[in-house]
């Protein structure tokens, strides 16, 4: 690991203005790594709560169509990304988005005697700590390039 020296209350003051200010383009690769990880646990997550169909017949599964939006920044001027599930399912007449069945698997439908399988938030709250941490690889590298001597 490189090593960062600072001498003097200026120099850090300088150091601190300027990790405030990461580019767009170091804030995206670090949104995009993380979401990559998000995406992956999700559907490990959604695998072991038996979201995916039991149909041997049934050739998409909404686990297949889960993404990554483009990172963007918020109106907060933070740089998000959202898990999202993309397409539609088409069975005999009927389609349905794959974002909707990803919906009524996560908080259920009893009256339709579904239960809730909370496979987002469950991966999301479980592996936060290994989601977080390619950001930190991008971001702590972006420091060391920037700021090593």
């Amino acid at each position: 690991m490189a090593e960062v020296i600072l001498e003097g209350f200026d120099e850090l003051q300088d150091a601190f203005k300027a990790i405030g200010e990461i580019p767009a383009s170091i804030s995206r690769e670090a949104v995009r790594a993380m979401g990559a990880v998000a995406v992956d646990k999700v559907k490990s997550e959604g695998e072991a709560m038996g979201v995916r169909d039991d149909d041997p017949d049934a050739k998409d599964h909404i686990l297949d169509h889960i993404a990554l939006s483009k990172p963007k920044k918020g109106r907060d001027g933070n740089m998000k990304a959202f898990v999202t599930f993309k397409g539609v399912r088409q069975r005999g007449n009927t389609r349905t988005w794959n974002a909707a069945i990803a919906y009524i698997n996560e908080y259920g439908a009893p009256k339709r005697g579904i239960p809730a399988r909370p496979f987002i938030s469950t991966a999301m709250a479980r592996y936060e700590n290994e989601i977080a941490a390619p950001a930190e690889e991008v971001i702590g590298g972006w420091i060391e390039r920037t700021f090593s001597k």
